[in-house]
């Protein structure tokens, strides 16, 4: 999404170049005040907090504990966010329906840890995360000029470098879904017997990963709605289609892009996480409930057993729970697609007060470009 925004900004500020290019007379030279650059610099600020925060909370920590609540749990006691509400009767309690699952609600979930671990759940795992961000960024440029910059290389590389960081990966996975420990956050980080368990599962999920990114691009080159710029590997929204067909195009692509996403790459993350989480630790409880043997059908670490397999990871978690998984995800892309509308609109008005008609002879100037 950030990518076509940049693109779109992009493709405005050439316009306007193409626009008064060639032409000294009409050179317009921008001059932005102090005050201006403070404001887009402070409204930068806010939107990446939020945007951080948002992300982080509802678009991993949320998804994480969804992918691996048993909604159907036997024994299990939620703790109770108002300790002095009245209780039912026991009579009543045995014809009470079962509760729905945490993770069905957004708000609910967010309710649920902070009661279980404090005001600052929503953050928790922030330490491994940055952590295990660090080294894959190091790891990726280090590998990059091994490997080169082509699609092929970039994706070797993601490969790679998901597969040697699948420890940390599981560890942050692991602090996410159990309750508060005395332990550092390099202390959850599990040995090289675990790393030869999961490592394999880190690879093919990084795989589909990798297909799932490159196939929308693979079908915008196809159809000529994107194209490389100036011979590099980029690939920006053709020039040689009318707006029109390009628009309709990059529609198609960004759909596709979607559904493969929800479709494919999130199931797949869903089953890593779930085999992630059949190897937490014995001490480790878990914040929502969690059929630590899969229905029956592997022996958990806890009773000296292995990890789950991919399918039983898969066949373990019916419909309704595959569903209430891909909601979550689903609103936490619609709450950054709205929060991205929202403070787009909010830099539109600003570059409007700060540039005055120079932002309207831009904008003109786009508008005669397409």
């Amino acid at each position: 999404m950030t990518g076509w925004t940049s693109h779109l900004a992009r493709r405005g500020i050439q316009a306007a170049s193409v626009q008064y290019s060639g032409q000294p007379d009409n050179e317009v030279k921008v001059d932005i005040p102090a005050w201006g650059w403070a404001l887009f610099l402070i409204t930068g600020a806010i939107f990446a907090v939020v945007m951080f925060t948002t992300n982080y909370t509802c678009g991993m920590i949320i998804p994480t504990l969804a992918a691996v609540e048993d909604p159907n749990p036997d024994i299990y006691l939620q703790i109770d966010t108002d300790p002095n509400a009245p209780k039912p009767a026991s009579s009543a309690e045995e014809t009470l329906p079962r509760p729905r699952p945490i993770t069905s609600k957004l708000r609910t979930t967010i309710r649920h840890l902070r009661a279980r671990a404090g005001r600052w759940s929503v953050f928790r795992g922030l330490s491994m995360f940055l952590a295990w961000l660090a080294a894959s960024s190091f790891l990726t440029s280090l590998l990059s000029s091994l490997f080169g910059l082509s699609f092929f290389g970039r994706s070797l590389t993601q490969i790679i470098v998901q597969t040697l960081m699948a420890n940390m990966e599981m560890a942050w996975i692991h602090i996410v879904i159990s309750e508060p420990s005395t332990k550092r956050w390099y202390q959850r980080i599990p040995g090289r017997s675990s790393w030869r368990k999961i490592a394999p599962v880190a690879a093919l999920r990084s795989l589909v990963d990798q297909a799932s990114f490159y196939l929308p691009l693979a079908l915008g080159r196809a159809f000529k709605v994107l194209q490389p710029t100036n011979g590099s590997n980029m690939l920006w929204l053709s020039d040689e289609l009318p707006p029109a067909k390009a628009v309709i195009g990059a529609m198609v692509v960004l759909m596709t892009s979607l559904a493969v996403a929800l479709l494919i790459e999130q199931p797949a993350t869903m089953v890593f996480t779930r085999i992630a989480a059949s190897m937490l630790p014995e001490e480790d409880e878990t914040l929502v409930p969690f059929d630590r043997t899969f229905g029956g059908k592997v022996t958990p670490e806890i009773l000296g057993g292995g990890r789950v397999g991919i399918l039983d990871a898969w066949n373990s978690f019916d419909w309704s729970s595959r569903i209430r998984y891909l909601k979550v995800v689903g609103k936490a892309l619609l709450i950054n697609i709205a929060l991205g509308t929202i403070f787009g609109m909010i830099l539109l008005g600003e570059a409007r007060l700060i540039l005055g008609d120079v932002f309207d002879k831009g904008v003109i100037a786009l508008a005669s470009s397409s």
